[in-house]
């Protein structure tokens, strides 16, 4: 191709989503932009021209059923009608989808979707059914069509092909990075400015999670162990634990109830802060004073917090399951996630400082360097160029 490679990205998920798709997505279109403005210093051949296709109408607001479906109706309308006439007429070669589902027809340019993880297909009971079915069906039909699928990480990749049936050669490892309100020194995200943070929001001692309250993030597991950390004598009695993040959009994966019920039960009220959604300045405010990162989940397809709490050089402990140590390396102390005990022993080592534990944030600088928005950005442009000057001239 002689001309600029020109990508579209579709833009829904910025208006709508609350978490880590909308992370992804405006990241991604910062790093490119990025790029834009230092061509020809890359490691592709094809300069690129940036199309950011944003929704014509507002998502339906409310909590109803019939708000619920005619959020769906919306969805499925703008990514199979809306979204691929826009990208026709703005002359897209690439349409990128980072939300699962593109656009299945096609006219005149080729689609990459990102599968964040296979939980759809994993944890079926977390949704509901019929959305489910009709969800999955457009999903693989548009991935299997589109010019590569991209995975956050090697699990996720073989998670994906496992339960989904979509070839491992059509399928792309990009890793994320962190966001940019926590830079790395040693590898900048992006030109954009970090966020400014204060100091965070309260003057104890606290271990930190960032995350929805979901059932896969095993949040009651580490409540136990809190508990039992809470119970040594040699424990600083104002320590505490913060969760930062709120309830999931599926009513069929929130385990608000049960952490609460959690809390409850160990008689850890005035111990355990459960803070809700808060804006990303403030989740910088909680990085920042976080004594230690814990991240029990029993699955993640990427898990992003590791990197964001690398940024601010804390003991990480983390489960020893899926794509977590593959993401931390040896940046953070793991283990079993069904196991409270254990997690309360590194828990303990971090109030103690253990040598594991500075050796660990020792390692993080170099972990950092291995992720950056740019190179993903960059891997997202190499992709594209590639399978679309090797497609049938006919396609």
């Amino acid at each position: 191709m002689s001309k600029p490679l020109k990508i579209a990205v579709d833009c829904r998920d910025l208006h709508i989503a609350t978490t880590g798709t909308k992370t992804y997505l405006t990241e991604l279109i910062i790093a490119f932009k990025t790029l834009q403005q230092t061509e020809g210093n890359q490691n592709f051949d094809q300069n690129f021209e940036l199309v950011l296709i944003e929704p014509l109408l507002g998502v339906m607001p409310g909590n109803s059923a019939l708000s619920k479906l005619i959020r769906h109706f919306q969805f499925f309308w703008w990514k199979q009608i809306s979204l691929p006439i826009l990208a026709f007429f703005k002359g897209a070669n690439i349409l990128i989808c980072t939300d699962y589902v593109a656009s299945i027809i096609t006219p005149g340019f080729k689609t990459m979707v990102v599968f964040h993880d296979a939980f759809f297909w994993e944890y079926p009971q977390h949704y509901s059914r019929g959305w489910l079915r009709i969800f999955k069906w457009f999903a693989l039909r548009s991935a299997k069509k589109s010019l590569s699928v991209i995975a956050p990480s090697e699990y996720a990749k073989k998670q994906i092909v496992l339960y989904t049936g979509i070839p491992a050669a059509k399928m792309s490892v990009v890793y994320e990075a962190p966001k940019t309100f926590a830079p790395s020194q040693s590898q900048p995200q992006s030109n954009a400015q970090a966020q400014p943070h204060t100091s965070p929001p309260i003057s104890a001692p606290y271990f930190l999670h960032v995350g929805t309250l979901a059932k896969h993030k095993n949040l009651v597991t580490l409540i136990e162990a809190f508990a039992l950390l809470v119970q040594k004598s040699s424990i600083d009695p104002s320590i505490k634990l913060v969760l930062v993040g709120g309830a999931p959009s599926s009513v069929y994966s929130n385990d608000e109830p049960n952490i609460i019920a959690a809390i409850q039960k160990h008689n850890l009220q005035n111990r355990v802060v459960l803070t809700g959604y808060v804006s990303s300045n403030a989740v910088a405010n909680w990085y920042s004073g976080a004594i230690g990162y814990v991240f029990p989940s029993r699955n993640e397809g990427f898990g992003l917090p590791m990197l964001e709490a690398m940024c601010y050089q804390m003991p990480i402990i983390a489960a020893n399951n899926t794509c977590l140590p593959e993401i931390g390396q040896g940046a953070a102390l793991y283990f079993d996630p069904n196991n409270a005990p254990q997690i309360a022993v590194l828990l303990e080592a971090i109030v103690n400082n253990d040598p594991s534990v500075i050796a660990s944030v020792n390692a993080q600088s170099i972990v950092l360097q291995q992720f950056s928005w740019k190179k993903t950005a960059n891997q997202f442009i190499q992709i594209a160029a590639k399978g679309l000057n090797n497609a049938p001239k006919h396609a």
